[in-house]
């Protein structure tokens, strides 16, 4: 069973490394009809991120970094990677026989590990929504969904 251009408007070589992570973990009589990358951060995130520029600027500074521009962009630098750190990222994959939750990579969206496969009864519920991403609820945990994947998390949804 392939999938369907609709669930996946990747480019062909991005969607197939995302596809090919997931099918090399499923049962050899599972077959994959969408899949999902997602993510969700900590409730603490933007405080440590702040924490995080607003510290290693007055590093920067004390440290005799005469230029501000430089200061502001270790900053910025620390804040991405204390906001990176806080973040997780996962795949939602929808297979013939269930949804299986996966691991996925933080630098390159592929799947790297099956946490659990959800039972028939779990419901994914649509709780907001932007131009770029929206955000569903599974298993009491909020998960940000990128648009290109949104027709396949409604179908993980529906199924």
């Amino acid at each position: 069973m392939a999938l369907s251009d609709p669930l996946l408007p990747w480019p062909p070589m991005r969607r197939g490394f995302l596809v090919r992570s997931v099918e090399r973990l499923l049962r050899p009589d599972e077959y994959l009809v969408g899949v999902v990358f997602m993510w969700s951060r900590h409730r603490w995130t933007m405080p440590f991120a702040g924490f995080a520029f607003v510290g290693l600027v007055a590093v920067a500074s004390s440290s005799g970094i005469g230029e501000w521009s430089v200061c502001l962009g270790l900053g910025a630098v620390g804040a991405t990677v204390a906001a990176v750190s806080s973040t997780t990222y996962r795949v939602l994959a929808h297979t013939t026989r269930a949804l299986v939750l996966c691991r996925a990579g933080r630098v390159r969206q592929v799947a790297t590990g099956i946490i659990e496969r959800l039972p028939d009864g779990v419901t994914i519920t649509r709780v907001g929504a932007t131009i770029v991403t929206s955000e569903w609820v599974l298993r009491d945990v909020r998960y940000t969904v990128p648009r290109n994947f949104g027709p396949a998390m409604e179908a993980a949804a529906r199924r």
